[in-house]
């Protein structure tokens, strides 16, 4: 005596989103934000937010000038606490502002 395999019925759910409105914004956020974290860790902006790998966020002790406005650290106003009377010169300062360099340094 054989038995016989009654058929079963096979049922199959699939789940589809029709939605692709927010699919869409969810990737355009994606790439802005990776966009923006790009451009954040290749420009100075990068280095201000979150810090420089030494640990010194200035550039005013190496002796170059940064700024690329004619005078290099000592000689730069950027590189002190008070630049009108040349007073507290500082290394970890930055030199930004290269229309403030005075001819021939201070």
């Amino acid at each position: 005596m054989s038995e016989k395999s009654e058929p079963r019925p096979e049922i199959k759910v699939v789940v589809e989103s029709k939605d692709t409105a927010s699919k869409v914004i969810l990737i355009a956020l994606v790439i802005v934000l990776s966009g923006v974290l790009m451009a954040l860790l290749t420009t100075d902006a990068g280095e201000n937010i979150l810090g420089s790998a030494t640990g010194s966020s200035g550039n005013c002790g190496d002796g170059i000038d940064n700024d690329n406005g004619g005078q290099s650290d000592e000689d730069d106003p950027d590189c002190y606490n008070n630049p009108e009377i040349w007073e507290g010169y500082d290394e970890d300062r930055k030199e930004e502002n290269r229309d403030n360099d005075p001819p021939g340094g201070r």
